[in-house]
This record gives C-alpha cells, sequence and structure tokens, in this order.
C-alpha cells in the first residue's frame, strides 16, 4: 500500500495516492480491501455465492471474526476459507494489475478470477477429495464434497502435459499448468471442440514447453478426431508443438474442464492464464 510507502519517508503526491477501485478515496488497507463501495460489492457477491449473509467490516479483524463465525461445518468449512483467501489475494492481485499495468477489471473478472483461483487451490489441497466442480460456480453446498479414491482424471506421463478439450492443462502430477476459458463463434459441439483445441496447442507453444516436455490431447469426440487428421491448421501447429499426442477421455472425465466450458459460454472475451 502506498500508505506504508509514505509512513516510511517516501514522497507519494496525493493525486497519487488513492484507491484503484473507486479513484476517489486514499489508498488504506481497510478501505482498498472492504470499505470502498466496489470492493463491498465484490464481498457481497462472494458471501451470497456461499448462501452468507455479508455484513460491512472496519477492518481485517472484523472480517475475519466474520468469516470464522460463519454457520459452515465439516470440510466445507475448509473450502470455505480457501476461497476467502483466494479472493483476498485475487483483490490484492487486481490492485497491483490495475496500478503497474495499468489494466481494467470488471467486477465480474475479479469475480471469475477469485472462483477459479479458489479452485484451483481446493483441488491441490485435498486430493483426497472429489467434488462435482461445475456446481462450483453456481453454489459450494451442491457440490457434494465426498471422500473418493477414485478419480476420472488420468494423469499423465512424467514430462507430459495434458490437456482437457475445454480449456485445462496439468503435468504428471495433476497440477493445473495452464487454462482458458470464453466464448466460442462455433455453431455445434465439435467446431468447439477442435477450436478449443487449436488454442491449446497455441498456448502451448506461445509458453516455450517444446523444448521441455509433450503434450497429450484429450477429447470425447471421434469425429473431431477425423477432423484433426485433415486440417491443415492443426498439421501447421502439430509441427509447431513437437511430440503431440491425441486421446479419447471418458465422459465426465474432467469437470474442470467442464466449469470452464459453462463458465466460458458468459465471458465477452477469451482469458488465458499459465505459470
Amino acid at each position: 500500500m502506498k500508505g506504508f510507502l509514505i509512513k516510511r519517508g517516501v514522497k507519494i503526491h496525493d493525486s497519487l495516492n488513492v484507491c484503484p477501485w473507486c479513484n476517489r478515496e486514499l489508498e488504506r488497507a481497510d478501505h482498498v480491501f472492504f470499505n470502498c463501495n466496489f470492493i463491498a460489492g465484490f464481498w457481497k457477491r462472494i458471501f451470497n455465492w456461499w448462501d452468507i449473509e455479508w455484513l460491512a467490516v472496519s477492518n481485517f479483524e472484523e472480517f475475519y471474526m466474520l468469516c470464522f463465525k460463519a454457520k459452515i461445518i465439516g470440510s466445507c468449512k475448509s473450502l470455505w476459507l480457501t476461497s476467502i483467501a483466494a479472493s483476498c489475494w485475487s483483490i490484492w492481485l487486481g490492485r497491483n494489475e490495475i496500478i503497474f499495468d495499468n489494466k481494467v477489471l470488471t467486477m465480474d473478472t475479479l469475480i471469475f478470477h477469485s472462483k477459479m483461483r479458489a479452485l484451483l487451490w481446493v483441488r491441490a489441497a485435498t486430493e483426497e477429495c472429489r467434488f462435482q466442480e461445475r456446481l462450483w460456480w453456481l453454489c459450494l453446498y451442491r457440490c457434494g464434497l465426498s471422500n473418493s479414491g477414485s478419480a476420472g482424471w488420468r494423469s499423465p506421463q512424467l514430462g507430459c502435459l495434458k490437456f482437457n478439450v475445454s480449456g485445462v492443462m496439468s503435468d504428471e502430477e495433476g497440477i493445473v499448468r495452464a487454462l482458458f476459458s470464453g466464448p466460442s463463434v462455433a455453431c455445434d459441439t465439435e467446431s468447439a471442440e477442435l477450436e478449443a483445441i487449436i488454442i491449446a496447442m497455441d498456448v502451448f507453444n506461445d509458453i516455450g514447453w517444446k523444448a521441455s516436455c509433450s503434450l497429450i490431447i484429450e477429447m470425447g469426440s471421434r469425429k473431431v478426431f477425423n477432423w484433426i487428421l485433415e486440417k491443415s491448421k492443426i498439421d501447421r501447429r502439430r509441427a509447431c508443438a513437437g511430440k503431440l499426442t491425441f486421446f479419447f477421455a471418458e465422459e465426465g472425465g474432467n469437470e474442470m474442464a467442464d466449469a470452464l466450458a459453462s463458465t466460458g459460454m458468459s465471458r465477452p472475451c477469451l482469458f488465458k492464464a499459465w505459470w
């Protein structure tokens, strides 16, 4: 926060020391995270996502008391606290993008980033649990968290990245390394699936992973598989991607990919991220 820099003697003009969300109030931690009208609306939507009433707070102490006192029990409590932590982190990252990269973040984008980040954190922290990821975006109480040793997703072999059509790239440990989600101009599911494969290959090439790993693409359409053998666009990208393998996926084998496909329908533009 700029306020901390000012306390350390760094001179910052008052016109620059404003909240990045509203551009009116001075940038203070309590305002940026809770008291700004924009952020208050954000927290209201995050709490509504959990069917919990949002109550205005003044600082982090009151906020954490509100979160810990929420009437959520069992495994869902961990999901709730993870979601809250991911949302706080998303606010901070969003603030930095606005200030340092001159980005413009809408409420819907900030909500999407928070839910997606929370989903990735939950998947990494609760490997022994399964839940319906397609319901993650709607109501977390309906996700059906349960202990299960079986999972539809199968990890790739060492040194490979696996793409499940709909926008998720995972490594051999099941860790998501890249994802994308957005609208499609395709008029049928097969064309949309082919479009997703082309984007995945472009992302793989842009990141520069060709030299260090190979790419495995899972799909559920035999028709698309036949198209791949004929399309010149795919041939050009296959040459750039290096070692590339195609597989047929079990129906419903990757709910995270399904969730990205569902949310992508309501996004105004394509969202891509990798790390």
